[in-house]
C-alpha cells in the first residue's frame, strides 16, 4: 500500500522554501557577477564572457534545484487528490511525473537565465553609472525569484494534483481561486471542465507555463476534480 510521504509538508511551506532557495541562488549569481564586473577598470564588461559562456553548467544546476522542489510540490497536489478519491494510489506512481516535470524545469531555468542576462546587458546601457545600474536591475532580477517559484509552485502542484486525477479515473476539473485572485480568475471560480479541457482563459491548470505572464505570475488557484455522475 503506498501512502502520501513523511516528508512532505504542507504545499506552503513547500512552496515558501522553494522561494527562498531560489532567491538564495540568484543572490549568489548576482553577487559573484557584480564582482566580476567591478574588476573591470575600463568601461562595462562583455556579459557574454562574464556571464553568457558559463551559463550551460549554471542553468543545469538551475534546472536541479527547481526539479527538486518541482517533484515534492507535484506530490503534494497528487495526494490532495489522492487521499480523497483514491488512498491505495492504484494506477499512480509519484515517478511517471518526473519526466514532465523536469522538462519544466529546464525550461524555467533557461527563461530566468535569460532574464538575468538581459537585465545586465540593458543595464549597462541606461545613463549614468553603469556599475551602480547593474546593480539595482540584478537587484530586481533576484527579487523576480520569489514569483517565479511561487509561480512554478503553483504549476507543479496543479500538474500532480491533474496527472493524479487522470489516474484516478476522475473526468472534470473545477477551478478554485487562491486569496486576492486576478479579476480574471474570480470569475472562474466555480468553473468546470472536462479533465482534458482548457479553462475559458486558455490554462490547463493554475500557474500554466503554456499561459501568458499576466495569467499566470504568482498565481496561487487551485483545482478540485469530480467524477462524472459522482
Amino acid at each position: 500500500m503506498k501512502g502520501r510521504p513523511d516528508d512532505l509538508g504542507t504545499f506552503e511551506t513547500e512552496r515558501d522554501a522553494y522561494a527562498a532557495a531560489l532567491t538564495e541562488w540568484a543572490q549568489r549569481q548576482a553577487d559573484a557577477l557584480l564582482d566580476r564586473a567591478d574588476a573591470k577598470a575600463d568601461g562595462p564588461p562583455d556579459f557574454y564572457d562574464l556571464w553568457a559562456a558559463q551559463s550551460p553548467e549554471r542553468q543545469a544546476q538551475l534546472a536541479a534545484l527547481m526539479l527538486s522542489y518541482g517533484f515534492r510540490l507535484a506530490q503534494i497536489g497528487a495526494w490532495s487528490v489522492l487521499g480523497v478519491w483514491n488512498p491505495d494510489a492504484d494506477g499512480w506512481s509519484a515517478e511517471v511525473m518526473e519526466a514532465w516535470l523536469a522538462a519544466a524545469a529546464e525550461t524555467h531555468a533557461a527563461q530566468y537565465e535569460q532574464a538575468a542576462y538581459t537585465t545586465a546587458t540593458a543595464a549597462v546601457r541606461e545613463e549614468g553609472d553603469w556599475r551602480e545600474n547593474l546593480r539595482e536591475g540584478l537587484n530586481s532580477w533576484v527579487v523576480s525569484a520569489g514569483v517565479r517559484a511561487v509561480t512554478a509552485a503553483t504549476e507543479a502542484r496543479s500538474f500532480g494534483s491533474h496527472d493524479a486525477a487522470g489516474a484516478s479515473g476522475l473526468t472534470h476539473k473545477v477551478w478554485r481561486t487562491g486569496s486576492s485572485p486576478r479579476p480574471e480568475h474570480a470569475r472562474l471560480n466555480g468553473d468546470s471542465v472536462e479533465l482534458g479541457q482548457t479553462f475559458a482563459n486558455g490554462l490547463r491548470w493554475p500557474g500554466d507555463s503554456n499561459g501568458r505572464a499576466d495569467e499566470t505570475a504568482g498565481c496561487n488557484c487551485r483545482l478540485d476534480y469530480t467524477r462524472e455522475g459522482g
